[in-house]
């Protein structure tokens, strides 16, 4: 029966109050008051029937305010009063009507005096003042003051005739406790209607809105709502909508819930709509498990975090925290802006408290989430989204699933399969840094990255002081090659040859001019070597430092710092001749870089000083010869700025010096570099030229296991080549 379903509650009980009227004016008509005589008989209809029926159906079906208590008091006195002044009543009729007058009188002023002495109700704590309020509220409901009212009428006009007598208490009765339309309603709406009716649970009083969409719900029991309990929320002002339960957030003359407001689904519209009730309340209602997927809200109740908080920007959002569970830095977490379900990473927390209603504070913590953009799943990439979610929307953490290391991820979001990739051609000419303190995993990383290189045909230069990478990347290296050029420099090296002139003298001419000369056979397109590894400390060069005498003269041997100067311009000059290109052609990288390229405030001697500065102008003039470097170091402050400015992809992992932070809070921003001290070890802040992402992003670099089995057996990628290396 569809038109059973059409009636919001309230004009239910509308209707079943013109329907109980009319029989009370009939019967009235025909049995008690001879028509509608202006005598004493029809008080009983005037002032107590009429007004229990339209206080307790209308006015006030679920609570009596105060200023109504004080109301129905008067109106009820007013009647009394009136029948005090008929002739046929006797002492103990006018002993109990003045009886009766006096203790409603007292409902009326203790109304009045309440309303008058007591505080706004989040701050009222005298236990007298909330003692009279509730013997007020109570006693001037329509349901008791009116039952007296008619009661005491009927008594007195009416004990004489039976009939008169049973029929009043008959339809007080019907009035306060049988309720015959609205059982008949609910039957019919139960035989003709496939869907059970909807029980009326009140959660609460709507005691304010506080933002749009967020519903402060004063409950006065002591029942706790769980997470995502769904709720009917009825305003005198506008539609009915849907309510979700968040959390509590105090009390007053309640405990105090807050919940969001949905717009209501179609599909579950007129079951929202009848469980509603009275003016500005929230009512408890079931929804069927197939009928919640309609609410994307509880779809995802199990992810839900939090809500969109103020002080959000474009770059980040502020999230009121609502279930902690899994909430972490680092952790993904996404929200709508506009149709759109945009990512954002958490890279802060705090603590905040702040006042939800009068002086009741809420104490809550707040994290802070930097944006990453709408994922692309065929490009696997992030979309840049230029705008920023509306306040109170609700957040939601991202999936936490096991990463499965691919061929092209450098690394993953925490918790997440979401993969981020770098490009090795921008890695090498927009050049990169990898920062961060000892044992984090830098050195892995950079093994990685050269690996990448080799499968892009990427000639890598490695002026490692550890011999790590000789170990680490022992079945790249072309023994022959290697071995011939390190013979080539160490040859080259030898000696301490005088000169009449002192810059003449030396090996370090002959050595700059063999080292340019295996660079030249190392980058040329015959030669099949990927890496030339060298130590710059393991090459004893001198120089001569004083004019010849006597046919000897005083030398010094050049710091490695002096040594990779030589190399790095040597690069330059061969990729110069090479040609301009706008791919990268080779890579130079300096491990343990605060000794090889040191800032001017660092050195150990004048000619480092020299030999920086000429390594950084390499560098600077590389890039569109194809020619870039790879920068690693735990010293941030004592690597040359001139270079490190020129990394244009920083990966940052775990640094707790002050000069590192402010540097790479130029790059990072402030949010992630004060991440950096609290890193786990295998995880980094990316952010530059080369990432996929076009943000900076906290991700968990791959494990150098997965890596090389994912790597190095990919079937579709350059990375074949990395393959027929390793058969050399």
């Amino acid at each position: 029966m569809d038109a059973t379903q059409t009636f919001s509650p309230r004009v239910l009980r509308t209707g079943a109050t013109v329907i109980y009227l009319l029989i009370i004016l009939l019967v009235h008509w025909l049995w008690i008051g001879n028509g509608f005589d202006l005598e004493y008989k029809i008080l009983w209809l005037a002032n107590g029937v009429a007004a229990l029926l339209f206080g307790s159906r209308i006015l006030n079906p679920h609570f009596t305010p105060l200023g109504v208590a004080a109301s129905n008091a008067f109106v009820a006195a007013s009647a009394l009063v009136l029948a005090l002044a008929a002739p046929d009543l006797n002492a103990a009729d006018k002993q109990l009507i003045t009886v009766t007058v006096v203790g409603v009188v007292f409902v009326f002023v203790a109304s009045v005096l309440v309303l008058m002495v007591r505080k706004d109700s989040a701050l009222e704590q005298r236990q007298w003042v909330l003692a009279i309020e509730s013997a007020a509220r109570w006693a001037g409901a329509p349901l008791i003051v009116f039952t007296v009212v008619i009661l005491e009428l009927a008594w007195l006009f009416h004990r004489d005739n039976s009939l008169e007598m049973l029929i009043i208490l008959s339809v007080w009765t019907t009035i306060v406790a049988l309720n015959p339309v609205e059982f008949f309603w609910s039957w019919l709406e139960r035989f003709f209607s496939a869907e059970a009716t909807v029980p009326q649970v009140v959660v609460g009083q709507i005691a304010a809105h506080q933002n749009p969409g967020l519903v402060l719900i004063r409950q006065h029991d002591d029942r706790r709502l769980a997470l995502g309990t769904l709720m009917a929320l009825s305003d005198e002002h506008g539609p009915t909508t849907l309510g979700i339960a968040l959390n509590y957030v105090g009390r007053d003359e309640g405990i105090l819930l807050r919940a969001l407001s949905l717009p209501v689904p179609p599909s579950i519209k007129q079951k929202i709509e009848r469980a509603a009730v009275g003016h500005a309340l929230a009512t408890e209602v079931p929804i069927e498990h197939e009928e919640q997927s309609e609410i994307g809200l509880m779809s995802r109740i199990g992810r839900f975090c939090g809500i969109v908080d103020s002080e959000s920007t474009l770059d980040a959002i502020q999230i009121e925290v609502v279930a902690e569970r899994g909430v972490e830095e680092g952790r993904l977490v996404d929200v709508l802006i506009g149709d759109q379900r945009v990512i954002y990473q958490i890279v802060d927390g705090v603590t905040r408290e702040e006042a939800v209603q009068q002086k009741n504070k809420y104490g809550f913590a707040r994290a802070k989430a930097r944006k990453i953009g709408k994922w692309i799943e065929e490009k696997k990439n992030f979309l840049p989204v230029p705008w920023l979610p509306q306040i109170n929307a609700p957040v939601f953490l991202r999936d936490s699933s096991r990463f499965e290391t691919d061929s092209q991820s450098v690394g993953h979001f925490p918790g997440t399969d979401y993969s981020v990739s770098v490009s090795p051609s921008d890695l090498v000419t927009h050049n990169t840094a990898i920062l961060g303190i000892l044992g984090v995993g830098k050195s892995y990383l950079a093994i990685e990255l050269a690996e990448r290189m080799f499968a892009d045909n990427i000639k890598v230069i490695c002026l490692d002081l550890t011999d790590q990478y000789a170990q680490l990347l022992e079945e790249f290296v072309s023994e022959d090659f290697q071995g011939d050029a390190i013979a080539a420099l160490q040859t080259a090296a030898q000696g301490r040859p005088v000169d009449a002139g002192k810059d003449e003298g030396g090996s370090a001419l002959a050595f700059q001019a063999s080292v340019k000369e295996q660079l030249t056979r190392f980058l040329s397109a015959e030669c099949e070597a990927k890496i030339w590894i060298i130590n710059p400390a393991n090459f004893r060069v001198s120089r001569q430092t004083t004019h010849a005498y006597s046919g000897s003269a005083a030398f010094r041997d050049l710091t490695p710092s002096e040594i990779t100067a030589i190399i790095s311009d040597a690069a330059l000059k061969v990729c110069q001749e090479l040609g301009m290109t706008d791919r990268a052609r080779a890579c130079l990288i300096y491990e343990e870089a605060h000794t090889l390229v040191p800032e001017w405030n660092s050195v150990a001697s004048d000619g480092d000083k020299t030999a920086t500065a000429a390594s950084a102008r390499a560098i600077l003039q590389g890039r569109k010869f194809g020619l870039g470097c790879l920068l690693i170091t735990q010293r941030t402050a004592n690597v040359t700025k001139t270079i490190l400015n020129q990394c244009n992809t920083i990966f940052a992992m775990r640094t707790f010096d002050d000069t590192g932070k402010e540097f790479l809070s130029n790059y990072i921003g402030r949010d992630y570099a004060g991440v950096l001290p609290s890193l786990s070890e295998r995880h980094a802040v990316l952010f530059g030229k080369a990432s996929s992402c076009d943000n900076p992003v906290l991700l968990r670099l791959n494990d150098r296991d997965a890596f090389t089995s994912a790597f190095r057996t990919a079937p579709d990628e350059a990375g074949d080549a990395a393959e027929d290396q390793t058969e050399n």
